[in-house]
Protein backbone atom coordinates (compact mmCIF):
# COMPACT_ATOMS: atom_id res chain seq x y z
CA UNK A 1 0.00 0.00 0.00
CA UNK A 2 0.87 3.59 -0.69
CA UNK A 3 1.66 6.07 2.21
CA UNK A 4 3.82 9.52 3.17
CA UNK A 5 6.90 9.13 5.72
CA UNK A 6 9.41 11.18 7.04
CA UNK A 7 12.45 9.81 8.79
CA UNK A 8 13.33 12.92 10.23
CA UNK A 9 11.93 16.26 11.87
CA UNK A 10 12.10 18.91 9.48
CA UNK A 11 10.88 20.50 6.11
CA UNK A 12 7.82 19.61 4.24
CA UNK A 13 10.10 18.49 1.33
CA UNK A 14 11.06 15.41 3.89
CA UNK A 15 7.49 14.15 3.27
CA UNK A 16 7.98 10.85 0.72
CA UNK A 17 5.71 8.47 -0.84
CA UNK A 18 6.22 5.05 -0.62
CA UNK A 19 4.77 1.47 -1.92
CA UNK A 20 6.53 -1.12 -0.36
CA UNK A 21 4.08 -1.05 2.92
CA UNK A 22 2.28 -4.14 3.77
CA UNK A 23 -1.86 -3.50 4.66
CA UNK A 24 -2.67 -3.55 8.38
CA UNK A 25 -4.03 -6.16 10.34
CA UNK A 26 -6.40 -4.53 13.13
CA UNK A 27 -6.26 -5.19 16.86
CA UNK A 28 -9.33 -6.12 18.65
CA UNK A 29 -10.26 -2.43 19.52
CA UNK A 30 -9.68 -1.23 16.19
CA UNK A 31 -11.15 -1.35 12.18
CA UNK A 32 -9.18 -1.28 9.40
CA UNK A 33 -10.49 1.17 6.89
CA UNK A 34 -9.95 1.87 3.21
CA UNK A 35 -8.44 5.84 3.75
CA UNK A 36 -10.64 7.63 0.86
CA UNK A 37 -9.32 11.04 2.24
CA UNK A 38 -7.25 13.05 4.54
CA UNK A 39 -7.80 16.84 6.15
CA UNK A 40 -4.57 18.76 6.25
CA UNK A 41 -4.14 20.79 9.59
CA UNK A 42 -1.62 23.20 11.41
CA UNK A 43 -0.94 20.10 14.01
CA UNK A 44 0.38 17.61 11.07
CA UNK A 45 3.21 20.25 10.31
CA UNK A 46 4.17 21.37 13.67
CA UNK A 47 4.22 17.26 14.50
CA UNK A 48 6.49 17.15 11.48
CA UNK A 49 8.90 19.86 12.19
CA UNK A 50 9.44 18.70 15.70
CA UNK A 51 7.42 21.84 17.48
CA UNK A 52 5.27 19.33 19.14
CA UNK A 53 7.88 16.36 20.08
CA UNK A 54 7.52 16.57 23.80
CA UNK A 55 3.64 15.43 23.25
CA UNK A 56 4.72 12.22 21.00
CA UNK A 57 6.48 9.12 20.91
CA UNK A 58 10.08 9.93 18.78
CA UNK A 59 9.98 6.46 16.74
CA UNK A 60 10.35 7.37 13.06
CA UNK A 61 9.21 7.08 10.32
CA UNK A 62 6.23 8.48 10.94
CA UNK A 63 3.21 9.62 8.85
CA UNK A 64 1.30 12.52 9.06
CA UNK A 65 -2.67 12.42 9.52
CA UNK A 66 -4.58 13.55 12.18
CA UNK A 67 -8.08 13.34 10.70
CA UNK A 68 -9.88 10.62 7.85
CA UNK A 69 -12.48 9.10 5.90
CA UNK A 70 -13.16 5.99 4.27
CA UNK A 71 -14.59 2.61 4.12
CA UNK A 72 -14.23 0.07 6.69
CA UNK A 73 -12.21 -3.09 5.40
CA UNK A 74 -12.07 -5.27 8.67
CA UNK A 75 -12.99 -4.97 12.39
CA UNK A 76 -10.55 -6.23 15.18
CA UNK A 77 -13.67 -8.32 16.84
CA UNK A 78 -16.54 -9.43 16.08
CA UNK A 79 -18.85 -7.46 17.71
CA UNK A 80 -16.90 -4.35 16.84
CA UNK A 81 -20.06 -1.19 16.49
CA UNK A 82 -18.90 -0.79 12.81
CA UNK A 83 -19.19 -3.45 9.69
CA UNK A 84 -17.46 -4.15 6.51
CA UNK A 85 -18.49 -1.56 3.69
CA UNK A 86 -19.17 1.33 6.37
CA UNK A 87 -18.48 4.73 5.46
CA UNK A 88 -17.07 6.24 8.64
CA UNK A 89 -15.01 9.03 9.28
CA UNK A 90 -12.57 9.87 12.75
CA UNK A 91 -9.32 11.22 14.23
CA UNK A 92 -6.39 9.75 14.21
CA UNK A 93 -4.82 10.84 17.25
CA UNK A 94 -1.35 12.30 17.83
CA UNK A 95 0.28 9.21 16.24
CA UNK A 96 -1.21 10.58 12.71
CA UNK A 97 -1.00 8.01 9.92
CA UNK A 98 -3.58 9.60 7.56
CA UNK A 99 -1.73 9.57 4.28
CA UNK A 100 -2.27 6.45 3.92
CA UNK A 101 -4.37 4.04 1.62
CA UNK A 102 -5.12 1.67 4.67
CA UNK A 103 -5.07 2.74 8.60
CA UNK A 104 -5.81 0.81 11.70
CA UNK A 105 -7.78 3.28 13.73
CA UNK A 106 -9.48 2.80 17.36
CA UNK A 107 -12.95 2.52 16.98
CA UNK A 108 -14.36 4.75 19.65
CA UNK A 109 -12.77 7.66 17.97
CA UNK A 110 -14.90 6.77 14.62
CA UNK A 111 -18.24 7.65 13.67
CA UNK A 112 -20.69 7.12 10.61
CA UNK A 113 -20.06 9.37 8.00
CA UNK A 114 -23.53 11.57 7.06
CA UNK A 115 -25.00 10.14 4.32
CA UNK A 116 -24.91 13.72 2.09
CA UNK A 117 -21.25 14.20 2.18
CA UNK A 118 -18.52 13.10 0.14
CA UNK A 119 -15.39 11.36 1.72
CA UNK A 120 -13.65 14.90 1.02
CA UNK A 121 -15.74 16.79 2.74
CA UNK A 122 -16.25 14.59 5.40
CA UNK A 123 -12.69 14.17 6.08
CA UNK A 124 -12.34 18.03 6.83
CA UNK A 125 -14.04 17.50 10.07
CA UNK A 126 -13.26 15.12 12.85
CA UNK A 127 -10.10 17.18 14.07
CA UNK A 128 -11.04 20.92 13.21
CA UNK A 129 -14.76 20.01 13.56
CA UNK A 130 -14.15 17.75 17.01
CA UNK A 131 -11.91 21.13 18.52
CA UNK A 132 -14.24 23.90 17.66
CA UNK A 133 -17.12 21.78 19.43
CA UNK A 134 -15.15 20.86 22.38
CA UNK A 135 -13.81 24.56 22.71
CA UNK A 136 -17.12 26.24 22.37
CA UNK A 137 -19.40 23.72 23.97
CA UNK A 138 -17.64 21.43 26.08
CA UNK A 139 -14.77 24.09 27.60
CA UNK A 140 -16.48 27.25 26.70
CA UNK A 141 -20.35 26.19 27.98
CA UNK A 142 -21.97 28.03 26.03
CA UNK A 143 -25.53 28.94 25.78
CA UNK A 144 -28.13 30.80 23.94
CA UNK A 145 -27.42 34.75 24.05
CA UNK A 146 -23.66 33.99 24.20
CA UNK A 147 -21.47 36.76 23.23
CA UNK A 148 -18.36 35.06 21.30
CA UNK A 149 -15.13 36.09 19.17
CA UNK A 150 -13.67 33.77 17.57
CA UNK A 151 -10.19 34.67 16.16
CA UNK A 152 -9.50 32.89 12.84
CA UNK A 153 -12.58 32.36 12.01
CA UNK A 154 -12.07 31.86 8.19
CA UNK A 155 -9.46 28.50 8.92
CA UNK A 156 -11.03 25.26 9.61
CA UNK A 157 -11.62 25.57 13.46
CA UNK A 158 -12.60 29.03 12.60
CA UNK A 159 -15.12 27.92 10.28
CA UNK A 160 -16.55 25.16 12.19
CA UNK A 161 -16.72 27.10 15.41
CA UNK A 162 -18.48 30.16 13.72
CA UNK A 163 -21.75 27.45 12.97
CA UNK A 164 -21.27 25.45 16.27
CA UNK A 165 -22.10 29.09 18.04
CA UNK A 166 -24.63 29.94 15.73
CA UNK A 167 -26.72 26.60 16.52
CA UNK A 168 -26.86 27.48 19.98
CA UNK A 169 -27.79 30.86 19.17
CA UNK A 170 -24.98 32.82 20.35
CA UNK A 171 -23.92 36.68 18.95
CA UNK A 172 -20.73 36.15 17.04
CA UNK A 173 -18.03 38.48 16.16
CA UNK A 174 -15.70 36.54 13.73
CA UNK A 175 -11.87 37.93 13.32
CA UNK A 176 -10.39 37.27 10.14
CA UNK A 177 -8.39 39.23 7.23
CA UNK A 178 -10.13 41.48 4.83
CA UNK A 179 -10.18 38.41 1.98
CA UNK A 180 -12.67 36.68 4.28
CA UNK A 181 -15.28 38.91 5.48
CA UNK A 182 -17.65 37.82 3.53
CA UNK A 183 -16.86 34.19 3.89
CA UNK A 184 -17.27 34.36 7.28
CA UNK A 185 -20.52 36.45 7.12
CA UNK A 186 -21.93 33.69 4.81
CA UNK A 187 -20.75 31.21 7.85
CA UNK A 188 -23.46 33.14 10.11
CA UNK A 189 -21.11 35.93 11.91
CA UNK A 190 -23.09 38.94 13.24
CA UNK A 191 -20.05 41.20 13.43
CA UNK A 192 -16.52 40.63 11.62
CA UNK A 193 -13.53 42.23 12.74
CA UNK A 194 -10.61 43.02 10.27
CA UNK A 195 -7.40 42.02 12.02
CA UNK A 196 -5.31 43.94 9.87
CA UNK A 197 -7.28 47.45 10.29
CA UNK A 198 -8.11 46.71 14.62
CA UNK A 199 -6.88 44.71 17.54
CA UNK A 200 -9.96 42.87 18.86
CA UNK A 201 -8.11 43.09 22.36
CA UNK A 202 -8.95 46.96 22.38
CA UNK A 203 -12.59 46.08 22.08
CA UNK A 204 -14.58 48.01 24.38
CA UNK A 205 -17.56 45.11 24.16
CA UNK A 206 -16.79 42.25 26.47
CA UNK A 207 -17.18 38.25 25.63
CA UNK A 208 -18.34 35.26 27.05
CA UNK A 209 -16.19 33.01 25.51
CA UNK A 210 -13.27 33.99 23.05
CA UNK A 211 -12.03 31.15 21.17
CA UNK A 212 -8.30 31.60 19.63
CA UNK A 213 -8.83 29.28 16.98
CA UNK A 214 -5.30 29.97 15.15
CA UNK A 215 -3.60 30.37 18.47
CA UNK A 216 -2.20 34.29 17.81
CA UNK A 217 -3.26 35.62 20.37
CA UNK A 218 -2.79 35.23 24.40
CA UNK A 219 -4.75 34.85 27.64
CA UNK A 220 -2.79 37.85 29.02
CA UNK A 221 -3.87 40.06 25.90
CA UNK A 222 -7.58 38.84 25.78
CA UNK A 223 -8.43 38.79 29.25
CA UNK A 224 -9.46 42.28 27.97
CA UNK A 225 -12.52 41.87 26.61
CA UNK A 226 -13.91 38.92 28.50
CA UNK A 227 -16.32 39.68 30.55
CA UNK A 228 -15.98 38.62 34.47
CA UNK A 229 -16.79 34.80 34.15
CA UNK A 230 -15.42 34.70 30.90
CA UNK A 231 -13.38 32.02 28.98
CA UNK A 232 -10.18 32.08 26.92
CA UNK A 233 -10.36 29.13 24.41
CA UNK A 234 -6.80 28.38 22.55
CA UNK A 235 -5.41 25.40 20.35
CA UNK A 236 -2.18 25.42 21.16
CA UNK A 237 -1.09 24.33 24.29
CA UNK A 238 2.16 25.03 26.12
CA UNK A 239 3.03 24.73 29.73
CA UNK A 240 2.61 28.24 31.06
CA UNK A 241 -1.31 27.58 29.10
CA UNK A 242 -1.37 24.73 30.97
CA UNK A 243 -0.32 25.93 33.98
CA UNK A 244 -2.64 28.52 34.38
CA UNK A 245 -5.72 26.09 33.70
CA UNK A 246 -4.77 24.34 37.04
CA UNK A 247 -5.19 27.59 38.82
CA UNK A 248 -9.13 28.56 37.05
CA UNK A 249 -10.66 27.33 40.72
CA UNK A 250 -9.35 30.23 42.08
CA UNK A 251 -9.67 32.84 38.99
CA UNK A 252 -13.27 34.22 37.49
CA UNK A 253 -11.87 34.41 33.99
CA UNK A 254 -11.03 30.78 33.29
CA UNK A 255 -8.12 29.51 30.35
CA UNK A 256 -8.53 26.27 28.39
CA UNK A 257 -5.77 24.89 26.40
CA UNK A 258 -5.94 21.70 25.10
CA UNK A 259 -5.44 18.96 22.75
CA UNK A 260 -8.74 18.02 21.12
CA UNK A 261 -9.78 14.32 22.27
CA UNK A 262 -10.29 11.83 19.72
CA UNK A 263 -14.27 10.75 20.07
CA UNK A 264 -16.83 9.76 18.22
CA UNK A 265 -19.14 10.75 20.47
CA UNK A 266 -18.21 14.39 19.76
CA UNK A 267 -18.58 13.02 16.06
CA UNK A 268 -22.14 12.49 16.58
CA UNK A 269 -22.83 15.69 17.95
CA UNK A 270 -21.57 17.03 14.96
CA UNK A 271 -23.66 14.56 12.67
CA UNK A 272 -27.26 16.41 13.97
CA UNK A 273 -25.61 19.50 12.73
CA UNK A 274 -24.89 18.01 9.52
CA UNK A 275 -27.72 16.66 9.02
CA UNK A 276 -30.00 19.82 9.79
CA UNK A 277 -28.01 21.34 7.46
CA UNK A 278 -26.21 23.80 10.11
CA UNK A 279 -22.88 22.44 9.43
CA UNK A 280 -20.95 22.88 6.31
CA UNK A 281 -17.47 23.12 4.92
CA UNK A 282 -15.24 24.61 3.02
CA UNK A 283 -12.34 22.87 0.72
CA UNK A 284 -9.93 25.75 -0.87
CA UNK A 285 -7.93 22.73 -2.53
CA UNK A 286 -7.50 18.92 -2.71
CA UNK A 287 -4.04 17.47 -3.25
CA UNK A 288 -3.18 14.10 -4.48
CA UNK A 289 -1.21 11.65 -2.31
CA UNK A 290 2.19 12.31 -3.68
CA UNK A 291 1.51 15.92 -3.54
CA UNK A 292 1.20 15.81 0.39
CA UNK A 293 4.34 18.24 0.72
CA UNK A 294 3.15 20.86 -1.61
CA UNK A 295 -0.03 20.60 0.97
CA UNK A 296 2.12 21.23 3.73
CA UNK A 297 4.11 23.97 2.41
CA UNK A 298 0.08 25.66 1.43
CA UNK A 299 -0.94 25.38 5.34
CA UNK A 300 2.21 26.79 6.53
CA UNK A 301 1.35 30.16 5.18
CA UNK A 302 -1.40 30.30 7.61
CA UNK A 303 -3.51 31.87 4.77
CA UNK A 304 -6.16 28.51 4.15
CA UNK A 305 -9.60 29.31 3.61
CA UNK A 306 -11.30 26.56 5.08
CA UNK A 307 -9.61 23.34 4.57
CA UNK A 308 -7.54 21.22 2.29
CA UNK A 309 -7.54 17.86 1.93
CA UNK A 310 -5.32 15.23 0.20
CA UNK A 311 -6.72 12.44 -1.19
CA UNK A 312 -5.84 8.94 -1.78
CA UNK A 313 -6.70 8.43 -5.06
CA UNK A 314 -6.94 10.17 -8.24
Amino acid sequence: MQKIIYNRYGDADLLELRDDFPVPDPKPHEVLINVKAAGVNPVDYKIRNGSLRFLISRKFPKTPGSEVAGIVEKAGKKDSKFKKGDRVYGMTGMGGGGYSQYLCIDESYLGLMPERLSFQEAATIPLAGSTAWQSIVDKGLISAGSHVLINGASGGAGMFGVQIAKFHHAIVTAVCSDRNIDFVKELGADFVINYKEKDFTSLPKKFDIVFDAVAMSSFSRSKKVLNKKGRYITTVPSFAKYLRTMFNPFFSKKVFAFLVDPSGKTLDALNVLVFQDKLNTYIERSFPLHQASEAHKRIETGRVRGKLVIRTYD
